[in-house]
């Protein structure tokens, strides 16, 4: 029997797979490469939550009981999560790297989604992560899925902002100044 979860997981991987091929097919060009391990400790990290939590979705161990609304909710969430990044990143254009690097003409960017928060892209990636979380119908899976994304997204922020603020100077510490890394008006 197919079910939800069944349904979430085939859709989070052609996600994946389908925002791979676009993150992954942008040359950095001529970049200084500042990347400091965060693509590693996100994709490593990353792998070891979704592996974690698929696997604690098919043990009764903190299942969602009844988890059919929660479930498609976390579909909704997914779906609006892959949205948000999607459009992050067409925004951020050729500046968006899978690595974090500086190209030799690197701006600011602070129209679209970047006028509101430094990080769109990661914020849209976190939402996506707790929507499919919540369709997998488990609380450990949310927590350790959760857990482990905020963590190395965090990291990785801290990278990026110390590459871009030595690059840009003035210019990203003011944008710093008027914006918040990934909720609006809160953090």
């Amino acid at each position: 029997m197919w079910t939800l979860r069944g349904t979430a997981i085939v859709l989070f991987c052609l996600w994946l797979f389908l925002d791979g091929a676009v993150v992954f097919r942008r040359k950095t060009g001529k970049s200084k490469n500042r990347d400091r391990f965060s693509l590693l400790a996100i994709m490593l990290g990353n792998m070891l939550a979704w592996a974690t939590g698929i696997y604690l979705a098919y043990t009764p161990y903190g299942a969602i009981r009844p988890s059919l609304l929660v479930q498609v909710a976390g579909l909704i969430i997914m779906g609006i999560g892959i949205l948000v990044r999607s459009i992050a990143i067409a925004q951020l254009g050729r500046y968006h790297t899978p690595n974090v690097a500086v190209l030799a003409d690197h701006r600011v960017v602070d129209s679209g989604f970047y006028h509101y928060v430094r990080h769109p892209s990661y914020l849209g990636a976190l939402i996506a992560f707790l929507g499919w979380s919540l369709a997998l119908g488990n609380w450990l899976s949310l927590l350790i899925i959760m857990g482990l994304a905020v963590a190395v997204y965090l990291y990785r922020i801290h990278e990026e902002e110390a590459a871009l603020t030595a690059a840009l100077g003035e210019k990203y510490r003011d944008y710093c100044r008027r914006t918040k890394r990934l909720i609006p008006g809160i953090y």
